[in-house]
């Protein structure tokens, strides 16, 4: 009688396995990038997966401090991002090699290092670059990022992150801010 019970439920979770295993085994650095990120017509991006919206700065070089002054025109609370957010759009694939919706012909994005003494940082998106974060001398290919975090940000990350932790994803993949 046991082993019958045991053998209807191993056969009942097999037959379910494929509804449930899609969920778990794709990760979200296989979305698309034009499925992650959807532009509304003002020009904000979306990203699906943190929540996270974004402005694409005028396509000219900044320096930090114009930078701010940008993203401060721009009202709200729009800021600039950290260093770890836009290592989470190189992740997602945005590089100098396929922009996407972040489309721009630079390839250094200002950021906030808080491990920084004066804070400033700049990302690189050039795919496969050595030298990620060390050029802070380049006086071209510096553009700006706005980036707005959607009300109750941390605890829809969180909950996102106890999910996708359930499928085995490392969490610091997705958010490590």
């Amino acid at each position: 009688m046991k082993v019958n019970v045991f053998l209807r439920t191993s056969l009942l979770i097999l037959a379910l396995m494929p509804l449930i295993l899609p969920g778990c085994v794709h990760s979200t650095s296989r979305i698309s990038i034009y499925d992650r990120f959807l532009v509304s017509s003002d020009n904000t991006i979306t990203d699906i997966v943190t929540g996270l919206q974004w402005k694409v700065g005028p396509n000219k070089d900044f320096d930090w401090y114009d930078a701010w002054i940008w993203i401060e025109n721009l009202g709200g609370n729009w800021r600039m991002p950290t260093h770890d957010e836009l290592e989470q759009l190189y992740t997602a694939s945005i590089t100098t090699l396929t922009w996407g919706p972040f489309d721009n012909s630079g390839w250094l994005v200002w950021s906030v290092d808080f491990g920084r003494r004066n804070m400033s940082f700049l990302f690189c998106f050039i795919p496969y670059d050595v030298f990620r974060g060390s050029h802070m001398g380049v006086s071209t290919g510096q553009r700006v990022f706005a980036v707005l975090s959607p009300p109750g940000y941390w605890i829809n990350a969180q909950r996102t992150f106890r999910s996708l932790n359930l499928c085995g994803f490392l969490l610091s993949r997705l958010y490590s801010g």
